[in-house]
């Protein structure tokens, strides 16, 4: 029987602090090892790339490891994991040091429930949210957003404390100057003929190589589907085939498969799975609006309160107008010897604290006989009147004024089919390009007045074309005509006489007629 492979790097101390004491984890290009940092004796994870990782394959991988070291260090969201150091040995071992966590990955804590109440899944997907807020704000993308990359703590409460780990696919979505000498991608993040990203949870423009806050939108959506649903919305045995249903299939309805969905939080869930990220919520505070609506609509108070502790859910009255008031604990008398008796333990502290407390029973006593004496006074009196009817004076109803509030506009989304004639043409809006034709461009009408949209297009060897487009909803297609550029007219220069090839031979001179010319060789 062959014996179990030891790892080398077990007991190992990187660059002189980081003393490796065992495997946690194993990727595509790294292990994640449980180590100890000297000499302050804390507890870290770190991840040190493979060994064995052919480098020369991916020339930007240095530039790419350390990228994400430096971004990452600078997240100090409490839902974002910590990164402590980062480097590289003189051996050539890449590392970073993060804090350690113990807990379950969401992918685990999935693999053993199935799926999780809508409550918690909205819970946890809140605490996410905030985290990645925090990296759009640097000007970060996480772009590999999944349930492997999502820890979940219990810290004694019996709730979920999130953690979002492995910014290794993080990317800046700032616009940075290139440099003269840079021959790698700015970035240092794409490598040609690779597809980054976990195609389950791949938002439809990150398929074509495109990344903004809006794609982590998506894959927010994918994971808060899955862990609802117990599945994701696209399934299949091959990769490609479910990258190819995230561009052009529609995903199932949520409440569809899990009934008990309400409908709010099913069309959060639905928005955040458009196909075109113009159509999705802009941005991570807009979903934890959406998400504090949903939840306080069904009686959770905000989308942060953990729904398993009592404190998460706003108590309803059974009976409305009726105040839930507690019982009092005064003691009702029916003799005067408990009167007596709760009179002398109130008054255990001494006789004249005795007396003190039995003052205000003696005044009630006689408030009560005087009160007597004038309803009876009150009653003999009016035996000895005779009785007047009064008619009380009934006002008439005064009219019932409703206020109706104006409508509110919908937002209605209108799409651009943009092509021209011949195609390839670079198209800008307001000086700002927004794509090669042909391309969709999405636009959003708040109000009544129909989506206008002006339009430049250049090509190179044809004239430039301006055009402008409305349209209220649905889709409104602009194919341009592009006429090519008029040649300019030659110089009218008239040419140079043609050149012969040799100077035309001299006719010889006749000696006869022309003293001057030659005779004939009598030779």
């Amino acid at each position: 029987m062959a014996e179990p492979e030891v790892d080398p790097l077990i007991g190992q101390v990187l660059s002189g602090r980081f003393e490796i004491v065992a495997p946690l984890g194993v990727g595509g290009m790294g292990r994640v090892y449980k180590a100890v940092q000297r000499p302050l004796g804390r507890e870290v994870a770190l991840k040190v790339l493979n060994p064995r990782y052919d480098g020369t394959k991916d020339p930007g991988f240095e530039r790419r490891f350390f990228l994400e070291a430096s971004m990452t260090s600078k997240l100090k969201h409490p839902n974002t994991i910590t990164v402590h150091d980062y480097g590289r040995t003189d051996d050539g071992i890449y590392f970073i040091a993060m804090e350690y966590l113990e807990g379950d990955t969401l992918q685990k804590v999935l693999s053993q429930n199935g799926q999780l109440p809508w409550p918690r899944a909205l819970y946890v997907a809140g605490q996410i949210a905030r985290s990645l807020r925090e990296a759009h704000k640097l000007g970060l993308v996480h772009r590999d957003l999944k349930p492997a990359n999502v820890m979940l703590m219990t810290e004694g409460t019996g709730g979920d404390t999130v953690k979002v780990l492995d910014f290794g696919l993080v990317k800046s979505f700032t616009p940075e100057k290139p440099r003269e000498d840079d021959d790698v991608d700015r970035t240092g993040l794409t490598q040609a003929g690779v597809l980054l990203g976990s195609p389950l949870y791949m938002a439809p423009e990150q398929a074509r190589g495109e990344a903004d806050p809006r794609t982590d939108i998506y894959s927010l959506g994918i994971l808060m589907f899955q862990t609802m649903a117990g599945r994701p919305p696209f399934v299949s045995k091959e990769s490609i085939d479910v990258i190819v249903k995230h561009i052009r299939e529609k995903p199932p309805e949520l409440n569809s498969m899990v009934p008990e969905v309400p409908p709010e939080v099913n069309a959060l869930v639905m928005k955040c799975l458009e196909k075109e990220p113009a159509a999705r919520f802009q941005s991570m505070d807009e979903l934890l609006d959406a998400m504090r609506v949903a939840g306080s609509g069904q009686g959770l108070s905000g989308a942060f309160a953990d729904p398993r502790t009592a404190s998460g859910l706003i108590p309803r009255a059974s009976t409305p107008g009726i105040p839930l008031v507690k019982a009092s604990a005064t003691p009702s008398y029916t003799s005067a010897e408990q009167v007596r008796s709760h009179e002398v333990e109130l008054g255990d502290s001494g006789p004249r604290e005795g007396a003190k407390r039995r003052m205000p029973l003696i005044l009630g006593i006689s408030a009560v006989v005087l009160l007597g004496a004038i309803i009876g006074g009150v009653a003999a009196w009016k035996a000895m009147t005779p009785e007047l009817v009064v008619h009380p004076v009934v006002e008439p109803p005064r009219p019932i004024v409703a206020v109706v509030e104006p409508p509110q506009p919908v937002p209605v989304d209108v799409r651009f089919d943009i092509d021209s004639s011949p195609s390839g043409a670079t198209v800008t809006r307001g000086g700002v390009p927004i794509g090669v034709t042909p391309f969709k461009l999405t636009v959003q009408r708040s109000g009544a007045q129909p989506v206008q949209v002006d339009l430049a297009f250049s090509l190179d060897g044809y004239e430039p074309r301006a055009a402008t487009a409305q349209g209220l909803d649905g889709v409104v297609t602009v194919n341009q005509p592009l006429t090519k550029k008029a040649e300019a007219p030659r110089p009218n220069v008239r040419p140079p006489p043609p050149r012969s090839a040799s100077p035309p031979l001299k006719k010889p001179k006749n000696p006869k007629t022309d003293p001057d010319g030659y005779k004939d060789d009598p030779y």
